[in-house]
């Protein structure tokens, strides 16, 4: 196309070819070269996909690197805050029953939203400062206010605790805000505690997947695909793995709101045969261009 009508060509048509050329421009590298370049191009693609906006990306690697910086004990709005509380309690009122009220306030004044709706990222845990003035949040977010209140109210010890799945607070020998057995990070002493997640926990998170954007890893698997299959031509071969491996997604979610409803219980056939479908069109599409 003459330089003068591609100029004058729309943004998207432009775009497009811009991205055919590079696409054929890549089949011309050398494997090492390729294939540099194809990680390169899917680590953008999940970037895009899982945090959107890297700045809370950035922000997030700060935070949980800092996570006492959170826990905001003397938030502007800790006095009405706590006044709200006493009025739920009556005098020498036991701890546990001072937590719980925490407990209470904290879920009525902060509706739950998931991370990638309320941030568009997949996770980012907020100060409190940033919990109250949202009001909306998933249970990290629920979790530091928590925190953050029993601290104000004198409990020094407030403290966070996490899994792969969840967030919760402990304060002393109590816990609250749906405390689970597998605890893969807490303090003790000072000290971060690190612990591999039990099986249980990494196939719960795993099925959490069911409640993200459907768009975003439709997105992700079709650019894998896409990624492993290229410099192959076969235009029908591609269009049926795409299908296969949509197919696999499809199960793979109702595998997922099988265990998140508790409706599937031990053994579920979905998940291998979930399996078998998405690594088997990656196979394929593998195998498809390295025999180009």
């Amino acid at each position: 196309m003459p330089a003068r009508s591609w100029q004058r060509a729309p943004p998207v048509k432009r775009l497009v070819s811009t991205g055919a050329q590079f696409w054929h421009w890549l089949e011309t590298q050398r494997p090492l070269k390729r294939s540099s370049l194809k990680l390169l191009l899917f680590a953008a693609v999940v970037l895009f996909a899982l945090y959107p906006n890297p700045v809370l990306l950035v922000r997030q690697i700060s935070h949980l690197l800092d996570m006492e910086s959170l826990i905001q004990p003397d938030l502007p709005a800790m006095p009405e805050i706590n006044r709200d509380i006493d009025q739920l309690l009556a005098t020498n009122t036991p701890a546990l029953t001072e937590f719980k009220a925490v407990e209470r306030f904290v879920y009525r004044n902060v509706p739950y939203q998931y991370d990638w709706h309320g941030w568009w990222n997949l996770d980012y845990w907020p100060t409190a400062a940033e919990v109250w003035e949202r009001k909306r949040e998933d249970c990290d977010g629920r979790a530091v206010l928590a925190a953050s209140i029993l601290r104000a109210r004198g409990h020094a010890d407030a403290r966070l605790v996490a899994n792969l799945q969840h967030v919760w607070v402990a304060a002393g020998t109590n816990e609250l805000m749906g405390p689970m057995i597998d605890k893969n990070f807490r303090r003790e002493g000072g000290k971060t505690i690190l612990t591999f997640p039990a099986m249980k926990t990494l196939l719960d998170s795993l099925a959490m997947t069911c409640k993200f954007p459907a768009w975003r890893v439709v997105l992700l698997l079709l650019t894998l695909l896409a990624l492993v299959f290229h410099p192959a031509l076969d235009a029908g071969r591609f269009a049926t793995l795409c299908a296969v491996m949509l197919a696999g997604y499809a199960v793979f979610l109702d595998w997922c709101v099988r265990r998140t409803d508790r409706d599937a219980a031990g053994f579920d056939w979905n998940f291998p045969v979930a399996a078998v479908l998405i690594i088997g069109s990656l196979a394929f599409a593998w195998r498809t261009a390295k025999q180009q």
